[in-house]
């Protein structure tokens, strides 16, 4: 009897240290991919619109109620929060900002993994699903631009308070969920990727009254939101609104972020005897476009902005592991994974990192200029971002102050100044 008990406690030690060990493999591998996919990002510098937030956090800092004065910023304090510690702690320097976005990233991963077995029951769709959202490209503007970071947040902590909730530890899925509504003004979507978790867990979506902890501050958040609409600059500019092109955004998008993967996974699983139907794929689909809804009543294009699908890859990588596990044939279901994984990385740094180095030349050329001047008046003529931010790129550099920088003048208006023109074509600045 007592040997059949020690033979009983020693299997069950074995089985907890292979768990284990699998749950340490997979975390390393999460943490690997995801710094090779965005190792290219480091040496990217600052990017158009995170010299505003810089500058931002400055003011906040002597004036705390500035950011809530502005519409939609009172809804991005995280980020704002995130550039204000980042930048006392590291100062004006852009690589230690990007390792904290490969970092955020790399949680969220995590999250996706646990919140997947919690979802679908199958550690081996929880691990394909984390690994495969790791290194999608499609949301890549999240963690390759700074300012792109309020989706990474929003994400964040939309899986804690989900992670927090089927756990029933309600109060800090409350916390989260707050945290989440100040990420980003998108973060309402909680009302419907809520009931879809709970479904996808326990197949019933339970009445009770902790539904409260969400309840509440979504009411509270959506009552600030719509007193707040006529000053959103968003709205009030024309590039959000209501209408009919709304669908067409909405499929479109829908389209891109599967494309060509699931269709290809699809037809896979469909040539080579169906190894069972995928279980749970509605779910997946669902939490696609529901995630994508917030953003779909764009004006200025037919798509959502590729950091706009951040928290929608999640729905993807869930649909698409769902369906790759179902691939009968072991060595063409792990051909396709390694090809999603290699071409996903190599396109981030073969054809995106050599966009984001595109859209940071106008300023990084401009601080080199400035670098190699000795701190004076210069005029710049043709700088194709706002000229506010021409006017930032000078904190970065000592002895150059905001108020030396003229953009986009006469050049009679600052006979005595150095005169820089931007180039398109060569992607540099020359002499006038």
């Amino acid at each position: 009897m007592l040997s059949k008990e020690i033979h009983s406690v020693s299997s069950g030690s074995l089985q907890f240290s292979l768990v284990r060990a699998g749950q340490g493999a997979t975390g390393i591998a999460l943490a690997v991919l995801c710094a090779i996919a965005y190792l290219p990002a480091l040496n990217n510098g600052f990017i158009s619109d995170d010299f505003v937030i810089l500058e931002r956090v400055t003011t906040w800092k002597s004036d705390f109620s500035y950011l809530f004065q502005m519409s939609p910023e009172k809804f991005r304090i995280t980020s704002y929060l995130a550039f204000g510690l980042l930048k006392g702690l590291i100062g004006y320097h852009p690589a230690g900002f990007y390792v904290f976005a490969i970092l955020l990233h790399f949680l969220n991963a995590v999250l996706v993994w646990k919140l997947l077995g919690l979802m679908t029951g199958s550690p081996r769709v929880a691990v394909l699903g984390s690994l495969l959202f790791a290194v999608g490209q499609s949301p890549q503007e999240a963690v390759m631009w700074l300012a792109g970071i309020n989706e990474s947040l929003l994400a964040l902590f939309i899986l804690l308070t989900l992670w927090f909730w089927m756990r029933e530890k309600f109060l800090w899925s409350a916390a989260a969920c707050i945290a989440a509504l100040f990420s980003k003004e998108s973060g309402a979507v909680i009302v419907l990727l809520l009931p879809l978790v709970e479904f996808a867990a326990k197949r019933n979506v339970l009445r009770r009254r902790q539904v409260l902890y969400i309840g509440i501050p979504v009411l509270l958040f959506a009552g600030i939101f719509i007193s707040s609409l006529s000053d959103n600059a968003l709205v009030g500019q024309g590039f959000y609104g209501l209408g009919l092109h709304a669908l067409i955004v909405w499929v479109k998008s829908l389209h891109r972020l599967m494309f060509p993967w699931l269709y290809l996974a699809i037809l896979l699983w469909l040539t080579t005897g169906r190894g069972g139907k995928p279980s749970g794929i509605a779910a997946g689909f669902l939490w696609m476009g529901a995630a994508l809804i917030p953003y779909i009543f764009l004006t200025y294009q037919d798509h959502v902005p590729s950091r706009h699908t951040y928290l929608a890859s999640i729905g993807f990588a869930w649909t698409l592991a769902l369906v790759a596990e179902k691939i009968r044939m072991p060595r063409l279901q792990t051909a396709f994974l390694a090809a999603f994984l290699v071409v996903n990385i190599g396109y981030l740094w073969i054809v995106k990192d050599r966009q984001y180095e595109q859209r940071s030349a106008p300023t990084a050329r401009l601080m080199e200029q400035l670098r190699s001047h000795p701190p004076g008046p210069v005029l710049i003529d043709e700088f194709p971002l706002n000229p506010w931010i021409a006017k930032m790129t000078t904190r970065l550099i000592p002895g150059w102050d905001p108020q030396m920088i003229r953009v986009n003048e006469p050049a009679e208006a600052c006979a005595g100044c150095l005169k820089l023109r931007w180039n398109p074509k060569t992607g540099n600045y020359s002499t006038f």
